[in-house]
Formats: structure tokens, sequence, C-alpha cells
């Protein structure tokens, strides 16, 4: 029974530190690749925010595209992952259709919370 007040604190500790410290660890890696996969993809699918491209004509649209995460969010890090996540597959849907550019993205994203400050 004395050691049951250090189980707690090491069960908190745990909880509170080590498993986020964990989760934005294998977030920022997996936004990493994502960062390089996306770069790729940009060079042959144009994307931007405006509805119109300067210096050149739109021949044919086909279509809006989507892309979400599945991503649960608790941090900047998995945020940023979840982003580049939801980006390559809009990216990759557009590809799917034979777009050569994404015009007019609107990005939607939701809010995530956290205790503290940075």
């Amino acid at each position: 029974m004395e050691y049951l007040p250090l189980l707690i604190i090491l069960a908190i500790l745990y909880f509170l530190v080590i498993i986020p410290a964990r989760r934005r660890k294998k977030a920022t890696e997996l936004a990493s690749s994502l960062r390089d996969k996306l770069a790729e993809k940009r060079r042959t699918v144009l994307v931007v925010t405006s509805p119109k491209i300067e210096g050149k004509k739109i021949l044919q649209t086909l279509g809006a595209v989507t892309g979400t995460s599945s991503t649960q969010v608790m941090s900047q890090d998995e945020f940023d992952l979840a982003e580049k996540e939801a980006m390559l597959a809009i990216i990759e849907e557009a590809e799917s259709l034979g777009a050569n550019a994404i015009v007019g993205l609107q990005q939607n994203t939701g809010t995530y919370e956290q205790q503290g400050s940075k």
C-alpha cells in the first residue's frame, strides 16, 4: 500500500507526458514523409485558391474533389499531419480524374483544444 501514491503519480505522468510525446513524435515523422510526397505531387498538379490561374485558360472542369484525414488531432503536430493527409487525398483524387490543376481550393478544418500554453 505504501507504493500506491507512487504508482498513481507514475500513471499520471505516463498519460500526461509520455503518451502525448509519442503521439507528437509519430505525427512529426509521418508529416515529414508526406511533405516529400506532396512536393512530388505538386510538380504535376498545380493547386491554387483563386478561381483562375493567371495566364492560363481552363479548358475543362472535371468536378469537385475532396479529401479528409482520420487522424485524431490533439496537438499542433497532429493538426499539421491531418492537413497534409487531406491535401494528399485531394490531389490524388484530382489526378484520378485526369486533372493537372486544382483551382478554387477551400480548406475547412476542425479545431483542437490543447490545455496549457505554447
